[in-house]
């Protein structure tokens, strides 16, 4: 596809043509082909039987199990991450394309380990984390699909929402450990992760008030106290709210530097906000296709709908 549109010329009143290129190369166009027939053949036909589901209108942990193994053997796997880590390594257009052909199913993304919470916890990982030794560590679980994430920034008003500086949450220096204390709500992914990113206060710096965390879910001094319900299918694990009540941290599990929690919040949430619209945008069309199938067979009062 080639977009064409005029752009002035400075101090005149010109205007001269621009085109810019959106055609995929021809690797990306193969994912994107291969994304779709897989959708359409192996996740589409799920939908229609409610024994696919869980409790939470989420597809079920055995028959993903058993797609995520026919992803990984197809090569459809991870697009985000390296390819030295097993992933596809199409950069952010390509995740634009395929993240779009795989939400054709609200099942689709997870299936590819290519959904929230993950997909930008591994992006934010990849990122940020100094050294192989500690990717190994925190990171290729995710990757492998061997282990879930989740993201601990909300909190329950009057604390940090979509303003992270209006954070309660609390992580105190002493000694080699960092000590946290403070509530947390609509932590997506929350249970059954086995790694967490938290964001806490660390001091009253408007800028640099934030620090950022890795803890495992097997660490005492934090539960989750519950589960919070919401309109439609949910990711697995939810959306929930936790309580961190002397949660110990190793300072060497401190992300960036002391101060630095708002750059990774950046750095974690740019890409996934872009990965969110992909996904959607998957889901938009399918339901459009949807509509328009129905409204050209509809019959209302001896005419067709459309």
């Amino acid at each position: 596809m080639v977009a064409t549109w005029s752009v002035p010329f400075s101090l005149t009143n010109q205007w001269k043509p621009k085109t810019m290129d959106f055609t995929l190369s021809p690797e990306l166009e193969d994912y994107r082909q291969r994304i779709r027939a897989f959708v359409a053949d192996h996740i589409l036909p799920l939908e229609a039987n409610a024994t696919n589901f869980d409790a939470h209108e989420m597809i079920d942990l055995k028959p993903l199990e058993r797609l995520r193994t026919l992803a990984k053997r197809a090569g459809l796997w991870a697009f985000q991450m390296p390819k030295s880590r097993g992933g596809q390594e199409v950069g952010i257009v390509g995740m634009a394309a395929c993240y779009e052909e795989m939400a054709r199913s609200p099942f689709g993304p997870v299936v590819f380990n290519s959904a929230a919470p993950d997909d930008g916890t591994m992006i934010c990982l990849n990122k940020i984390l100094p050294n192989d030794a500690q990717k190994d560590r925190w990171l290729q679980p995710i990757i492998d699909g061997s282990a879930r994430s989740s993201f601990a920034m909300t909190e329950p008003m009057p604390g940090a929402g979509s303003d992270p500086s209006a954070m309660l949450t609390t992580a105190e220096k002493k000694g080699d450990k960092w000590v946290i204390h403070g509530h947390k709500t609509f932590i997506t992914g929350a249970q059954g992760a086995k790694h967490f990113i938290l964001v806490a206060k660390t001091s009253d710096d408007p800028r640099k008030g934030l620090t950022a965390f890795l803890f495992d879910a097997d660490q005492p001094g934090w539960n989750i106290k519950r589960r919070i319900p919401i309109m439609g299918p949910e990711e697995h694990g939810g959306h929930c709210e936790l309580i961190f009540d002397g949660l110990e941290i190793p300072d060497e599990n401190r992300l960036l530097e002391i101060g630095d929690g708002l750059k990774v919040t950046q750095i974690r949430l740019g890409t996934a906000r872009l990965t969110h619209c992909m996904r959607w945008l998957g889901l938009a069309k399918r339901a459009l296709e949807i509509a328009s199938t129905y409204v050209a067979e509809r019959k209302s009062f001896g005419t067709t709908l459309a």
